[in-house]
Protein backbone atom coordinates (compact mmCIF):
# COMPACT_ATOMS: atom_id res chain seq x y z
CA UNK A 1 0.00 0.00 0.00
CA UNK A 2 1.27 3.48 -0.87
CA UNK A 3 2.17 5.50 2.25
CA UNK A 4 1.19 9.17 2.50
CA UNK A 5 2.40 11.81 4.97
CA UNK A 6 0.58 15.13 5.44
CA UNK A 7 2.04 18.33 6.96
CA UNK A 8 -0.02 21.51 7.42
CA UNK A 9 0.12 23.96 10.33
CA UNK A 10 -3.51 25.04 9.77
CA UNK A 11 -5.42 22.69 12.07
CA UNK A 12 -8.77 22.99 10.27
CA UNK A 13 -7.20 22.34 6.89
CA UNK A 14 -5.15 19.41 8.18
CA UNK A 15 -8.10 17.81 9.96
CA UNK A 16 -10.33 18.19 6.89
CA UNK A 17 -7.80 16.46 4.65
CA UNK A 18 -7.33 13.66 7.20
CA UNK A 19 -11.04 13.08 7.86
CA UNK A 20 -12.78 13.68 4.56
CA UNK A 21 -10.58 11.70 2.19
CA UNK A 22 -11.10 7.96 1.92
CA UNK A 23 -7.43 7.04 2.00
CA UNK A 24 -7.92 3.28 2.24
CA UNK A 25 -10.54 3.37 -0.48
CA UNK A 26 -7.90 4.79 -2.80
CA UNK A 27 -5.36 2.16 -1.81
CA UNK A 28 -3.40 4.61 0.36
CA UNK A 29 -2.19 4.58 3.97
CA UNK A 30 -1.94 7.89 5.83
CA UNK A 31 1.09 7.35 8.09
CA UNK A 32 1.16 10.76 9.79
CA UNK A 33 -0.17 14.31 9.98
CA UNK A 34 2.41 16.88 11.13
CA UNK A 35 1.70 20.39 12.38
CA UNK A 36 5.01 22.03 11.50
CA UNK A 37 8.00 21.55 9.23
CA UNK A 38 10.36 20.10 11.80
CA UNK A 39 7.83 17.44 12.80
CA UNK A 40 7.23 16.68 9.12
CA UNK A 41 10.95 16.16 8.49
CA UNK A 42 11.24 13.79 11.44
CA UNK A 43 8.19 11.79 10.30
CA UNK A 44 9.52 11.53 6.75
CA UNK A 45 12.80 10.13 8.05
CA UNK A 46 11.21 7.65 10.43
CA UNK A 47 8.00 6.62 8.66
CA UNK A 48 9.36 6.55 5.09
CA UNK A 49 6.27 7.73 3.18
CA UNK A 50 6.10 7.29 -0.59
CA UNK A 51 4.48 10.71 -0.99
CA UNK A 52 4.67 13.73 1.33
CA UNK A 53 1.99 16.43 1.05
CA UNK A 54 3.47 19.64 2.50
CA UNK A 55 2.04 23.08 3.17
CA UNK A 56 4.53 25.61 1.85
CA UNK A 57 4.42 28.02 4.83
CA UNK A 58 4.85 26.28 8.20
CA UNK A 59 6.56 27.09 11.52
CA UNK A 60 10.12 25.90 12.21
CA UNK A 61 10.71 24.70 8.64
CA UNK A 62 8.83 25.66 5.49
CA UNK A 63 7.71 23.03 3.03
CA UNK A 64 10.53 24.09 0.68
CA UNK A 65 13.09 23.74 3.49
CA UNK A 66 11.77 20.28 4.35
CA UNK A 67 12.18 19.19 0.72
CA UNK A 68 15.68 20.66 0.54
CA UNK A 69 16.69 18.78 3.69
CA UNK A 70 15.19 15.54 2.42
CA UNK A 71 16.92 15.84 -0.95
CA UNK A 72 20.22 16.49 0.82
CA UNK A 73 19.97 13.98 3.66
CA UNK A 74 17.92 11.10 2.26
CA UNK A 75 18.92 8.93 -0.71
CA UNK A 76 15.34 7.66 -0.96
CA UNK A 77 13.32 10.87 -0.44
CA UNK A 78 9.59 10.60 -1.17
CA UNK A 79 7.70 12.25 -3.98
CA UNK A 80 6.43 15.68 -2.89
CA UNK A 81 3.17 17.56 -3.33
CA UNK A 82 3.13 21.21 -2.26
CA UNK A 83 -0.13 22.81 -1.06
CA UNK A 84 -0.41 26.55 -0.52
CA UNK A 85 -2.95 29.26 0.11
CA UNK A 86 -0.73 31.78 -1.69
CA UNK A 87 -0.37 32.12 -5.46
CA UNK A 88 3.34 32.93 -5.17
CA UNK A 89 5.30 32.44 -8.38
CA UNK A 90 8.59 32.64 -6.50
CA UNK A 91 7.59 29.62 -4.43
CA UNK A 92 6.46 27.83 -7.57
CA UNK A 93 9.89 28.42 -9.11
CA UNK A 94 11.57 26.97 -6.02
CA UNK A 95 9.27 23.96 -6.24
CA UNK A 96 10.29 23.44 -9.87
CA UNK A 97 13.97 23.66 -8.95
CA UNK A 98 13.45 20.94 -6.34
CA UNK A 99 11.48 18.81 -8.83
CA UNK A 100 8.28 18.81 -6.79
CA UNK A 101 5.73 16.51 -8.41
CA UNK A 102 2.62 18.68 -7.85
CA UNK A 103 1.71 22.20 -6.67
CA UNK A 104 -1.88 22.77 -5.47
CA UNK A 105 -3.48 26.05 -4.44
CA UNK A 106 -5.95 26.09 -1.54
CA UNK A 107 -8.85 25.69 -1.39
CA UNK A 108 -9.00 22.50 -3.43
CA UNK A 109 -11.44 19.64 -3.72
CA UNK A 110 -10.69 16.17 -2.38
CA UNK A 111 -10.85 14.93 -5.96
CA UNK A 112 -8.19 17.44 -7.02
CA UNK A 113 -5.86 16.27 -4.27
CA UNK A 114 -6.43 12.64 -5.23
CA UNK A 115 -5.67 13.49 -8.86
CA UNK A 116 -2.41 15.09 -7.71
CA UNK A 117 -1.56 12.04 -5.60
CA UNK A 118 -2.28 9.79 -8.55
CA UNK A 119 0.07 11.79 -10.75
CA UNK A 120 2.75 11.74 -8.06
CA UNK A 121 2.43 7.96 -7.96
CA UNK A 122 4.08 7.99 -11.36
CA UNK A 123 7.36 8.99 -9.75
CA UNK A 124 6.97 6.36 -7.02
CA UNK A 125 6.32 3.62 -9.54
CA UNK A 126 9.18 4.73 -11.78
CA UNK A 127 11.59 4.62 -8.83
CA UNK A 128 10.40 1.13 -8.03
CA UNK A 129 10.79 0.09 -11.64
CA UNK A 130 7.06 -0.32 -12.14
CA UNK A 131 4.47 1.37 -14.30
CA UNK A 132 3.61 5.08 -14.19
CA UNK A 133 0.81 6.44 -11.98
CA UNK A 134 -2.51 6.57 -13.81
CA UNK A 135 -1.36 3.90 -16.24
CA UNK A 136 -0.87 1.20 -13.60
CA UNK A 137 -3.83 -1.03 -14.46
CA UNK A 138 -3.37 -0.52 -18.20
CA UNK A 139 0.36 -1.11 -18.16
CA UNK A 140 0.11 -4.18 -15.98
CA UNK A 141 -2.36 -5.66 -18.43
CA UNK A 142 0.21 -5.13 -21.20
CA UNK A 143 3.23 -6.59 -19.45
CA UNK A 144 2.50 -10.17 -20.43
CA UNK A 145 1.40 -9.34 -23.97
CA UNK A 146 3.83 -6.66 -25.13
CA UNK A 147 4.78 -7.41 -28.77
CA UNK A 148 8.29 -5.95 -28.52
CA UNK A 149 11.40 -6.60 -26.50
CA UNK A 150 13.00 -3.76 -24.55
CA UNK A 151 16.19 -2.28 -26.01
CA UNK A 152 18.32 0.54 -24.61
CA UNK A 153 17.56 2.99 -21.84
CA UNK A 154 16.09 6.43 -21.38
CA UNK A 155 18.36 8.95 -23.11
CA UNK A 156 19.03 12.19 -21.24
CA UNK A 157 20.80 13.52 -24.33
CA UNK A 158 17.73 13.04 -26.53
CA UNK A 159 15.56 14.57 -23.80
CA UNK A 160 17.89 17.59 -23.77
CA UNK A 161 17.56 17.91 -27.56
CA UNK A 162 13.77 17.93 -27.33
CA UNK A 163 13.73 20.54 -24.57
CA UNK A 164 16.25 22.70 -26.41
CA UNK A 165 14.18 22.54 -29.61
CA UNK A 166 11.01 23.40 -27.69
CA UNK A 167 12.76 26.33 -26.04
CA UNK A 168 14.74 27.94 -28.87
CA UNK A 169 14.24 25.91 -32.06
CA UNK A 170 11.74 25.94 -34.91
CA UNK A 171 8.66 23.75 -35.18
CA UNK A 172 10.64 21.57 -37.59
CA UNK A 173 13.37 21.19 -34.96
CA UNK A 174 10.77 20.16 -32.39
CA UNK A 175 9.24 17.54 -34.69
CA UNK A 176 12.66 16.16 -35.63
CA UNK A 177 13.88 15.92 -32.02
CA UNK A 178 10.69 14.18 -30.86
CA UNK A 179 10.98 11.72 -33.74
CA UNK A 180 14.57 10.95 -32.68
CA UNK A 181 13.43 10.43 -29.08
CA UNK A 182 10.60 8.14 -30.20
CA UNK A 183 12.89 6.05 -32.39
CA UNK A 184 15.49 5.57 -29.67
CA UNK A 185 13.49 5.48 -26.43
CA UNK A 186 9.91 4.48 -27.29
CA UNK A 187 9.23 2.57 -30.48
CA UNK A 188 11.66 -0.26 -29.70
CA UNK A 189 10.47 -0.71 -26.12
CA UNK A 190 7.89 -2.88 -24.41
CA UNK A 191 4.62 -1.03 -23.81
CA UNK A 192 5.31 -0.43 -20.08
CA UNK A 193 8.78 0.96 -20.79
CA UNK A 194 7.53 3.06 -23.71
CA UNK A 195 4.80 4.62 -21.57
CA UNK A 196 7.18 5.21 -18.69
CA UNK A 197 9.74 6.93 -20.92
CA UNK A 198 7.07 8.92 -22.72
CA UNK A 199 5.65 10.12 -19.41
CA UNK A 200 9.10 11.13 -18.18
CA UNK A 201 9.67 13.32 -21.25
CA UNK A 202 6.18 14.77 -20.93
CA UNK A 203 6.82 15.80 -17.32
CA UNK A 204 10.06 17.54 -18.34
CA UNK A 205 8.19 19.44 -21.05
CA UNK A 206 5.65 20.54 -18.42
CA UNK A 207 8.45 21.73 -16.14
CA UNK A 208 9.95 23.73 -19.00
CA UNK A 209 6.59 25.42 -19.66
CA UNK A 210 6.30 26.34 -16.00
CA UNK A 211 9.83 27.75 -15.88
CA UNK A 212 9.39 29.86 -19.01
CA UNK A 213 5.75 31.00 -18.72
CA UNK A 214 4.82 30.70 -15.03
CA UNK A 215 1.86 28.40 -15.65
CA UNK A 216 1.29 24.67 -15.88
CA UNK A 217 -0.33 23.21 -19.01
CA UNK A 218 -4.11 23.35 -18.77
CA UNK A 219 -4.51 19.85 -20.20
CA UNK A 220 -2.62 16.72 -19.34
CA UNK A 221 -2.35 14.75 -22.57
CA UNK A 222 -1.43 11.58 -20.70
CA UNK A 223 -3.79 11.44 -17.75
CA UNK A 224 -6.84 12.52 -19.77
CA UNK A 225 -6.17 10.12 -22.64
CA UNK A 226 -8.01 6.82 -22.95
CA UNK A 227 -5.17 4.43 -23.65
CA UNK A 228 -5.75 1.22 -25.57
CA UNK A 229 -3.23 -1.53 -26.19
CA UNK A 230 -4.03 -1.56 -29.88
CA UNK A 231 -2.04 1.27 -31.43
CA UNK A 232 -0.45 2.46 -28.18
CA UNK A 233 2.83 3.41 -29.86
CA UNK A 234 1.02 5.60 -32.36
CA UNK A 235 -1.02 7.18 -29.53
CA UNK A 236 2.13 7.86 -27.56
CA UNK A 237 3.90 9.42 -30.54
CA UNK A 238 0.89 11.66 -31.19
CA UNK A 239 0.69 12.73 -27.53
CA UNK A 240 4.39 13.63 -27.34
CA UNK A 241 4.36 15.53 -30.62
CA UNK A 242 1.32 17.50 -29.50
CA UNK A 243 2.79 18.27 -26.07
CA UNK A 244 6.13 19.43 -27.51
CA UNK A 245 4.61 21.58 -30.26
CA UNK A 246 2.07 23.13 -27.86
CA UNK A 247 4.92 23.95 -25.45
CA UNK A 248 6.94 25.48 -28.29
CA UNK A 249 4.00 27.71 -29.22
CA UNK A 250 3.41 28.79 -25.61
CA UNK A 251 7.06 29.66 -25.05
CA UNK A 252 7.44 31.38 -28.43
CA UNK A 253 4.32 33.47 -27.77
CA UNK A 254 5.71 34.48 -24.39
CA UNK A 255 8.99 35.51 -26.01
CA UNK A 256 7.19 37.62 -28.61
CA UNK A 257 5.14 39.32 -25.94
CA UNK A 258 8.26 40.02 -23.85
CA UNK A 259 10.00 41.40 -26.93
CA UNK A 260 7.20 43.91 -27.49
CA UNK A 261 7.43 45.11 -23.88
CA UNK A 262 11.23 45.44 -24.07
CA UNK A 263 10.90 47.46 -27.27
CA UNK A 264 8.33 49.75 -25.63
CA UNK A 265 10.53 50.26 -22.56
CA UNK A 266 13.54 51.12 -24.72
CA UNK A 267 11.47 53.59 -26.72
CA UNK A 268 10.22 55.29 -23.55
CA UNK A 269 13.75 55.51 -22.12
CA UNK A 270 14.96 57.20 -25.30
CA UNK A 271 11.97 59.52 -25.90
CA UNK A 272 10.69 60.36 -22.38
CA UNK A 273 11.22 64.09 -23.01
CA UNK A 274 8.79 64.02 -25.92
CA UNK A 275 4.99 63.96 -25.83
CA UNK A 276 4.20 60.29 -25.32
CA UNK A 277 0.86 58.54 -25.56
CA UNK A 278 -0.17 54.90 -25.70
CA UNK A 279 -1.24 55.37 -29.32
CA UNK A 280 2.03 56.96 -30.38
CA UNK A 281 4.23 54.29 -28.78
CA UNK A 282 2.05 51.49 -30.21
CA UNK A 283 2.34 53.03 -33.67
CA UNK A 284 6.12 53.34 -33.37
CA UNK A 285 6.59 49.68 -32.45
CA UNK A 286 3.91 48.36 -34.85
CA UNK A 287 1.32 46.92 -32.48
CA UNK A 288 -2.22 47.94 -31.58
CA UNK A 289 -2.77 50.19 -28.52
CA UNK A 290 -5.03 47.66 -26.68
CA UNK A 291 -2.50 44.87 -27.23
CA UNK A 292 0.39 47.02 -25.97
CA UNK A 293 -1.60 48.19 -22.96
CA UNK A 294 -2.56 44.66 -21.93
CA UNK A 295 0.84 42.98 -22.29
CA UNK A 296 2.72 45.91 -20.74
CA UNK A 297 0.56 45.69 -17.62
CA UNK A 298 0.87 41.89 -17.58
CA UNK A 299 4.67 41.84 -17.87
CA UNK A 300 5.61 44.98 -15.93
CA UNK A 301 2.88 44.98 -13.26
CA UNK A 302 2.34 48.70 -13.95
CA UNK A 303 0.34 50.40 -16.68
CA UNK A 304 2.23 52.10 -19.49
CA UNK A 305 1.42 55.73 -18.62
CA UNK A 306 2.38 55.17 -14.99
CA UNK A 307 5.69 53.74 -16.18
CA UNK A 308 6.29 56.84 -18.30
CA UNK A 309 5.67 59.07 -15.25
CA UNK A 310 8.01 56.89 -13.19
CA UNK A 311 10.83 57.27 -15.75
CA UNK A 312 10.29 61.02 -15.98
CA UNK A 313 10.32 61.49 -12.21
CA UNK A 314 13.63 59.59 -11.93
CA UNK A 315 15.14 61.74 -14.65
CA UNK A 316 13.82 64.86 -12.89
CA UNK A 317 15.39 63.82 -9.59
CA UNK A 318 18.78 63.60 -11.27
CA UNK A 319 18.40 67.08 -12.81
CA UNK A 320 17.22 68.58 -9.52
CA UNK A 321 20.27 67.29 -7.69
CA UNK A 322 22.90 67.87 -10.34
CA UNK A 323 21.85 71.25 -11.76
CA UNK A 324 20.45 74.61 -10.73
CA UNK A 325 17.81 74.60 -13.46
CA UNK A 326 14.43 76.07 -12.61
CA UNK A 327 11.55 73.73 -11.81
CA UNK A 328 9.83 74.79 -15.01
CA UNK A 329 12.92 73.97 -17.10
CA UNK A 330 13.31 70.59 -15.40
CA UNK A 331 9.67 69.86 -16.18
CA UNK A 332 10.20 70.67 -19.85
CA UNK A 333 13.34 68.57 -20.11
CA UNK A 334 11.59 65.45 -18.78
CA UNK A 335 8.51 65.78 -20.97
CA UNK A 336 5.99 67.95 -19.11
CA UNK A 337 4.66 71.05 -20.84
CA UNK A 338 3.04 72.45 -17.73
CA UNK A 339 4.95 72.97 -14.49
CA UNK A 340 1.83 72.48 -12.37
CA UNK A 341 1.18 69.04 -13.87
CA UNK A 342 4.82 68.06 -13.31
CA UNK A 343 4.64 69.15 -9.66
CA UNK A 344 1.48 67.10 -9.10
CA UNK A 345 3.06 63.98 -10.60
CA UNK A 346 6.32 64.48 -8.69
CA UNK A 347 4.62 65.04 -5.32
CA UNK A 348 2.42 61.99 -5.80
CA UNK A 349 5.49 59.86 -6.52
CA UNK A 350 7.88 61.29 -3.91
CA UNK A 351 5.64 62.71 -1.19
CA UNK A 352 7.16 66.18 -1.58
CA UNK A 353 7.45 68.96 -4.16
CA UNK A 354 10.46 69.20 -6.51
CA UNK A 355 11.79 72.18 -4.53
CA UNK A 356 11.51 70.32 -1.22
CA UNK A 357 13.28 67.31 -2.76
CA UNK A 358 16.12 69.50 -4.04
CA UNK A 359 16.75 71.27 -0.74
CA UNK A 360 16.35 68.22 1.51
CA UNK A 361 18.88 66.23 -0.49
CA UNK A 362 21.37 69.10 -0.37
CA UNK A 363 21.12 69.58 3.39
Amino acid sequence: MIKILLADDETDSRDAIVQYIDWEGHGLELVGAAGDGAEALEMIKTRKPDIAILDIYMPKLSGIQVIERCRREMPDAPAFIIISGYNDFGCAQQAIRLKVEEYLLKPFLARELMDAVQRALLQVELRRGGAPGDFVSFVLSCQQESPRAAHGRYSMELERRVLNAVSVGSREDVTRSVDEFLAECVLNQTIPAALSYGQMLYFEICRLIMERTGSFPAENAFFKRSWTQDGVYEQLAQALHRAALDAHELISTGKRRSSVVITAVNYIDQHYAEELTLGKIAEEIYVSPPYLSNIFKEKMDINLMSYIHKVRVEKAKKLLLESSLSIQKVAELVGYRHEKHFMQIFKKACGMTPSQFRFRKKE
